[in-house]
């Protein structure tokens, strides 16, 4: 095979292989929704960037903890930006694809002053980002709900307190099943024992955690997800940690939630803490590239064309 070939088919392999490793959605946004933001108080403080798919109703504060120095665009909203609260993004660009009737001090915070943050997008760029982004994040959900319980996985504890508990031997993904009944009213704590990771799927439409919350894990928050792919409603009352993804749902919380959040909408009075959910799940094998074979027709014409030649060059 000539070398320039070979070049290409390496040159191919690496992008292949860039995109196959790209990482889930939930590690570069603090939230993402398809639908509304409107956060029922004062609040509802988004520290990472966030991407909303409908319309920003009421917010508070955007981009706490990303680089004060950010050019990016922080904040982007497919729909209109019509809160009229006071808020402000902290760092980065608001880019909106609908109206902006939002305060004027929005961009206070990054020290830019009045509207000066803001980006008009005129294209259907964040509609196509938008739409990325869900088809990845079902995927994603898709593949999470299929994991059986991982071996090794149980729950110890009292009547009051629990510990989801691995001691298998997986160095990756730990993986445990529960329904959202089984999950309310209690505290909740994680032993990763080897596992980097830990996958939850909750199962059911609803979930209201009642007294319920998740703790004693806080600097491992970026390593548990919480995968709640058939929920329509999630009411949490106290704080939760790791990162939770219910496309399907609206989420009410009164209190903050320490993880990358992916959800449909959001009418909280909690702050989403800057964590995020680092695992991506492995992509399917591509189908091989069929290579049609020469028709044996073709190869009786070249060998009598070989034939042909070669008479005709003994004359």
């Amino acid at each position: 095979m000539p070398v320039k070939y070979i070049k290409r088919i390496a040159a191919l392999s690496l992008v292949a292989a860039s995109v196959g490793a790209s990482a889930t959605p939930l590690n570069d946004y603090n939230l993402i929704l398809s639908g509304d933001l409107n956060v029922s108080g004062g609040s509802g403080h988004i520290e990472g960037k966030a991407f909303i798919g409908g319309n920003v109703l009421k917010g508070s504060v955007f981009a706490q903890h990303v680089n004060k120095s950010s050019t990016a665009d922080t904040v982007k909203v497919v729909g209109n930006f019509t809160s009229n609260n006071a808020m402000h993004v902290e760092a980065g660009y608001v880019a909106y694809q609908g109206t902006f009737s939002g305060p004027t001090n929005i961009c206070n915070g990054n020290g830019m002053g009045q509207s000066g943050c803001l980006k008009k997008v005129n294209d259907n760029s964040l509609t196509t980002e938008k739409n990325a982004l869900l088809a990845e994040l079902t995927s994603e959900t898709n593949y999470f709900k299929s994991l059986a319980t991982s071996a090794n996985f149980a729950i110890t504890g009292d009547s009051q307190n629990k510990t989801f508990k691995y001691t298998g031997a997986a160095t990756d993904l730990a993986v445990f099943n529960i329904a959202a009944a089984d999950l309310a009213n209690l505290n909740w704590g994680v032993d990763f024992g080897s596992a980097v990771n830990v996958l939850i799927n909750v199962s059911g439409t609803t979930f209201n955690a009642g007294n319920a919350h998740v703790n004693g894990f806080q600097n491992k928050a970026n390593n548990v997800l919480w995968n709640f792919a058939d929920a329509t409603a999630l009411n949490f009352g106290d704080s939760w940690y790791g990162s939770i993804l219910a496309l399907n749902a609206t989420i009410n919380t009164n209190s903050n939630l320490n993880g990358a959040i992916a959800a449909k909408s959001y009418i909280g009075n909690g702050e989403i803490h800057d964590y995020h959910w680092n695992y991506t799940p492995p992509k399917p094998p591509k189908p091989p590239v069929k290579v049609s074979e020469p028709s044996t027709l073709l190869l009786s014409l070249l060998g009598l064309g070989l034939i042909l030649v070669g008479r005709a060059r003994r004359k």
